[in-house]
């Protein structure tokens, strides 16, 4: 899962910086990005939608008020119905109208600066590079900077990252054939976009041609590219090959198969990406372009080059005399074996497609998170002192602790979180707002919260707050999630339709699985487990038991009791003394919910003094796991409490209340002792109990097994997070 990348540009033509948007777009593609290509279209806009990756027409070429109101509409559309993570604008009409619909819809947009445009008053006014900016070379950088008094510190550099899969020396005999030029032919390439101020090279080399033909006669020169001036080029080169008596030069127009024609190219006179792309195909290169000429390459000028990026900016035209004279001595005997070993170097080690994109992310990621500085907020059952979503709220807080972000509880004074992670109330919905603008994931914690079987409000108040994140544009997550029971018509609508839209659901059982993929079916869910399995057990120093426990097989008790004079009680405690004498058993009594079990346990524990303890109500989760690891067996309801037993692997007697209960004890292998909360007698209690202790020995075998998975499986919750986060 990568990010969503918005690209624009004018078009997709022959040149420099269409060859850069073409080659950056596939490779974005090829790591896992969803790119996406604005422009009016062109030579290369089908060859990118083979390669994966959409495109959209706009006339982004165009500066008329209609077209740019035209693009203008188009790009909030998309936005809207497919936000980007990240527009990259590549020419000032897309930094216009891109920027305006970033601004309005709070995208971070990134520029790259390609040229050195005209810097008057007018041009400065309307243009917007964005919030940061790449420069393909230092002294674009220095124009930037300078010109429009853009920060330096948001200023990288980046470099036309060339493909040497594709641009390599091979056998291209049959294409050379296919043009009309014979084998013992040499072949001079020139590929350039044909537009004035662009291609004054090709008219320099032009100038040339008649001379360099009558030194080597056994030559043929192959233009690629196309622009507004072609028909201009055509007609010299027409009359240049009516002096010569043959078709000397050839126009081949735009092209994409560039890779064929540096393949068969014996020497190529040109600029930046295109002389790059000779360069990693082994040709000889002539530097020559519209700004000035650095001559054939060689490490002798790879300073010159790095500056100017290969544009030769600032450098002195040779005289024609000077260029046939070079021209000609590459065609003829020279070695030139340095010359291509130093240019494929160049390429490998400052120009790789790899660079290329490794620059651009570095750009996204500083642009998110200056609009998007925190990275997560993580709403739950917290503040309740529930020892479940303590224990999972602490595991998720230990996961992130090298990422910013926020907690909402309906408690926030007793919620134990690290410090420097936000803490808001669940209902203090203006500061909520306010911090999801600025957060990258909202996340549901480990817990079954899309249920309504505690009451309607919980999930009414869930789903609403999911939707918010949604409408400020955080990626969402179920993290680690029971889902269900849900029974009420306008709650199981109410969720289906968020549940459609979140990002990524991961699940802790199979039952909830099951119920989703036919509640929402299509929805983005993985089954993995109960992040408390993350939790690291190593860490507890377990309670050791009193004087009178000593020696005794530790068993923890947790029941879900209505009250303190729950009528169970009695009975319970009853068959728990039966229980000790036979096995010789003592009892931690372990209130996994501290409002609620606190003062039944007490009430248990007031008939059960010589042969328990009551542990101390914490919220804290550290304080009571402390407790159960201090346990040889347990006999429990509260779910998390059945998950401790599972983490230290010790066997149990589950009282299921709640399909959750029921999941989990499939999930580990308990199902055969399994005893439901409305069928508990003193008879029943000690009839599991006692099957147990008879099988404690393969229960504990099972636990050990499942326990192994269950940690793997765990920690594909924080995997997935960290994707969403990074991915934003």
């Amino acid at each position: 899962m990568g990010k969503h990348i918005a690209m624009l540009c004018m078009s997709l033509n022959i040149g420099g910086a269409e060859t850069h948007i073409y080659e950056l777009s596939k490779q974005l593609s090829r790591e896992g990005h969803n790119v996406t290509v604005f422009s009016n279209g062109g030579v290369y806009a089908q060859p990118l939608v083979d390669a994966g990756v959409r495109h959209v027409q706009a006339p982004l070429n165009r500066k008329s008020l209609s077209a740019l109101w035209k693009s203008y509409r188009i790009l909030l559309k998309e936005f809207q119905v497919n936000r980007p993570s990240v527009v990259h604008s590549h020419t000032r009409i897309s930094n216009m109208v891109g920027g305006l619909v970033c601004k309005k819809l709070g995208i971070p947009m990134v520029t790259t600066v390609h040229f050195n445009f005209k810097s008057s008053f007018i041009y400065r006014l309307f243009s917007n590079w964005g919030c940061r900016a790449l420069a393909v070379s230092e002294d674009l950088k220095t124009y930037l900077v300078d010109n429009y008094k853009y920060d330096p510190q948001k200023v990288s550099l980046t470099v036309n990252g060339i493909d040497m899969e594709r641009f390599h020396k091979r056998d291209e005999s049959e294409f050379k054939k296919s043009l009309g030029i014979k084998p013992e032919e040499k072949v001079i390439l020139l590929v350039s976009r044909l537009d004035r101020e662009s291609s004054i090279h090709v008219s320099r080399f032009l100038d040339v041609a008649p001379q360099v033909y009558q030194r080597c006669p056994n030559t043929r020169v192959v233009i690629v590219g196309s622009g507004k001036i072609f028909s201009d080029f055509q007609a010299r080169v027409d009359q240049i090959n009516q002096e010569c008596g043959n078709d000397f030069i050839s126009m081949e127009g735009a092209r994409t198969n560039i890779e064929q024609y540096t393949a068969i190219a014996d020497l190529f006179v040109g600029i930046s990406r295109s002389a790059l792309e000779a360069m990693s195909a082994s040709v000889p290169t002539i530097l020559l372009g519209n700004l000035g000429y650095l001559g054939l390459y060689s490490d002798k000028i790879i300073t010159q080059c790095i500056e100017t990026n290969l544009t030769c900016r600032g450098y002195p035209y040779p005289s024609n005399e000077e260029l046939v004279d070079l021209i000609t001595d590459c065609l003829g005997k020279r070695d030139l074996t340095k010359n291509i070993t130093d240019g494929l170097r160049l390429v490998r080690d400052r120009f790789s497609i790899q660079t290329m994109s490794e620059t651009a992310m570095v750009a996204y990621n500083d642009a998110i998170e200056q609009y998007r500085p925190l990275d997560y907020m993580v709403s739950g059952y917290y503040g309740r002192n529930n020892f479940g979503d303590n224990l999972t709220l602490g595991c998720l807080m230990e996961h992130l602790k090298d990422y910013q972000g926020t907690v909402l509880s309906n408690d926030p004074a007793n919620t134990n979180i690290p410090q420097g992670v936000g803490l808001i109330h669940r209902f203090n919905l203006f500061q909520i707002r306010k911090v999801m603008k600025q957060t990258k994931v909202f996340l549901f914690g480990s817990g079954s919260i899309l249920q309504d079987a505690t009451s309607n409000r919980s999930i009414f108040y869930y789903c609403f707050i999911m939707r918010m994140a949604m409408r400020y544009h955080c990626k969402t997550m179920l993290y680690s999630n029971g889902v269900g029971p849900i029974t009420g018509q306008k709650n199981i609508e109410r969720v289906k339709k968020i549940l459609s839209k979140v990002d990524l659901i991961t699940i802790r059982d199979r039952e909830s699985l099951a119920f989703l993929e036919e509640l929402v079916p299509g929805a983005n869910t993985v089954l993995t487990q109960d992040d408390a399995f993350s939790f690291k057990i190593d860490s507890v120093s377990p309670i050791q038991p009193p004087k009178a426990g000593k020696g005794k097989t530790i068993v923890g008790i947790n029941f879900k009791f209505d009250n303190e004079r729950d009528a169970k009680i009695p009975f319970i405690a009853e068959a728990l003394k039966e229980l000790s004498e036979k096995f010789n058993l003592f009892y931690y009594l372990i209130p996994y919910h501290q409002m609620q079990d606190s003062a039944p346990l007490k009430a248990l524990f007031d008939r059960l003094e010589d042969i328990s303890i009551l542990a101390i109500p914490s919220a804290d989760s550290k304080s009571l796991i402390r407790y159960a690891a201090g346990c040889d067996l347990q006999i429990v309801e509260r779910l998390h409490g059945q998950v401790a037993s599972a983490m230290f692997m010790q066997p149990y007697l589950p009282i299921n209340y709640d399909p959750k209960n029921h999941g989990f004890s499939a999930q580990t292998g308990m199902t055969p002792y399994l005893l439901d909360h409305d069928a508990i007698t003193k008879e029943a209690l000690i009839q599991q109990f006692s099957r147990i202790m008879e099988d404690r020995k393969t229960i504990q075998n099972k636990l050990k097994e499942f326990n192994a998975q269950a940690r793997s499986t765990a920690e594909e919750n924080r995997k997935y997070l960290y994707d969403l986060i990074k991915n934003y």
